[in-house]
């Protein structure tokens, strides 16, 4: 307990340090061309009518003309109180993130998935033909999956399986018809790193005097691997799928926009594009949540499945 209530702090703090680094990036290193961010800020809210005196009363209306401790102190305080505001059109920015939420949740679950539901059969096929050219062939193809960028996979995906086959829908709003390609965009990658994860996991594990034993006792080779070897393979691998959660909850960037999903990634990018200063210190701070939450999460299984660490 007290070492999870140390990880919990060290999380806090974390946090804090996000918001730090956050702020200084946007308020305190300068745009293209601009001496004082806040002059970015300010012309791209006033459009054409960015003269000085227009960017001058857009910055008095905003606070931004204040001094940099006084602001970090309001942003610190807007966003622990879910009063961060859009700049765009004045929606509450934690409010907005937690409309997309169910939308990405539902792309990250489905991916998720996808991830588990080919790594596992995978990784037990290879482990058990360790060296075999079917081992060495779909290490080459793992490669490749791993290799290949998201945004030119899903392009890809939408070509083929889309448009010319017309099997899938190439994207629109947050359904269960628009969610396959997405969902293969994001789980072949997943799933072919995981595959290569768990298939070393399980070589070094199939190398124990358990597993020896086990197939002494005349266990099939099957039985060996599945309820044996996997069990304990998996336990390192719990932190890595942890942290691919985190991802896939804090906004699947590239994967949402490319289909028009309707999540956090898709209002990262936008808030991006409209240069949002306060939607993007909410998506980058959410994110930041959800990386901290995940080790949390990790570390609570890992004391579950592995008795050796509550010891």
């Amino acid at each position: 307990m007290l070492s999870f209530g140390r990880k919990a702090l060290g999380s806090l703090v974390t946090l804090w340090g996000v918001t730090v680094v956050l702020f200084a990036l946007i308020f305190i290193v300068p745009g293209i061309g601009q001496k004082d961010p806040t002059d970015s800020i300010a012309q791209s809210l006033a459009g054409a009518h960015a003269d000085k005196e227009n960017i001058e009363n857009i910055k008095h209306q905003l606070g931004l003309d204040k001094p940099l401790l006084f602001r970090y102190g309001i942003f610190v305080r807007d966003a622990a109180t879910n009063n961060l505001r859009s700049y765009r059109n004045g929606d509450y920015v934690f409010s907005a993130i937690a409309r997309r939420f169910p939308a990405t949740l539902l792309l990250a679950l489905t991916a998720l998935t996808v991830y588990l539901a080919v790594a596992i059969p995978l990784s037990l096929l290879t482990a058990s033909r360790s060296g075999s050219f079917f081992d060495r062939a779909f290490l080459v193809l793992s490669l490749l999956a791993i290799s290949i960028p998201t945004f030119w996979l899903g392009r890809i995906l939408q070509q083929y399986l889309g448009f010319q086959l017309g099997l899938f829908s190439v994207g629109g709003t947050a359904s269960l018809w628009n969610l396959p390609l997405p969902a293969l965009t994001l789980g072949i990658g997943g799933a072919a790193y995981y595959s290569r994860l768990l298939h070393t996991n399980l070589r070094g594990v199939m190398r124990q005097e358990y597993i020896r034993a086990a197939r002494a006792r005349g266990l099939s080779e099957a039985r060996v691997l599945s309820k044996h070897a996997l069990k304990n393979a998996l336990i390192p691998a719990i932190a890595v799928l942890g942290g691919e959660v985190a991802s896939l909850l804090s906004g699947l960037v590239f994967t949402e926009k490319i289909f028009g999903w309707p999540g956090i990634g898709s209002l990262a990018i936008d808030s991006v594009l409209n240069q949002d200063t306060p939607m993007i210190m909410g998506t980058v701070l959410f994110s930041a949540l959800m990386v901290v939450s995940a080790n949390l999460i990790v570390d609570v299984l890992y004391r579950i499945v592995d008795p050796r660490i509550r010891a």
